[in-house]
């Protein structure tokens, strides 16, 4: 996950174990066309495109899971976890868990599906062409309020018989 906000960056990967990245997300409309890229060190990396606004979910009755606005509710707010791995000085392990959150307080204003396409380059420091992305077969776009409340931790291996084999040395 790519931001260019020091804040949120540092919060997400050091309290709910978001892997972020320092980049340039934008995102835009441009006539029928939802755009957004991603830049890393003034190197495009990432292009996604969307057609804008053609198929309202809410309205179309041909995606009665999603035309529903406390279905796409509860898809937003479904429990969602991270491994979340943070070294020491020394450079083992300080902090491992799997963190789990659940979006709330969700009020949707607007959701849209859409043909999409994606374009990823690849660099060496931001490996997004490496997702194995075979085909893409569409796109959603979500206009909503949502809150991002403090996580659980729902495992910790430090704490676990495993938290030896974790920090055992690398070898050379």
């Amino acid at each position: 996950m790519y931001l260019d906000d020091e804040a949120p960056l540092t919060c997400g990967r050091e309290i709910w174990g978001f892997p972020k990245k320092y980049g340039h997300p934008h995102l835009r409309v441009v006539h029928d066309t939802l755009t957004g890229t991603l830049h890393y060190d003034d190197e495009r990396v990432a292009m996604g495109t969307m057609a804008y606004k053609t198929k309202n979910l809410i309205a179309n009755p041909l995606h009665a899971e999603m035309s529903n606005p406390e279905k796409i509710i509860e898809k937003l707010t479904k429990t969602q976890i991270n491994l979340k791995l943070i070294p020491s000085v020394n450079g083992e392990l300080e902090i491992a868990q799997l963190v789990a959150y659940n979006m709330c307080d969700a009020t949707i204003k607007g959701a849209w599906s859409g043909h999409a396409r994606l374009h990823l380059v690849p660099h060496v420091n931001a490996p997004v062409a490496d997702f194995p992305v075979i085909k893409v077969l569409g796109g959603s776009h979500f206009i909503a309020d949502i809150t991002l409340p403090y996580g659980r931790v729902v495992h910790n291996y430090l704490q676990d018989n495993n938290a030896q084999k974790l920090n055992q040395p690398k070898k050379s």
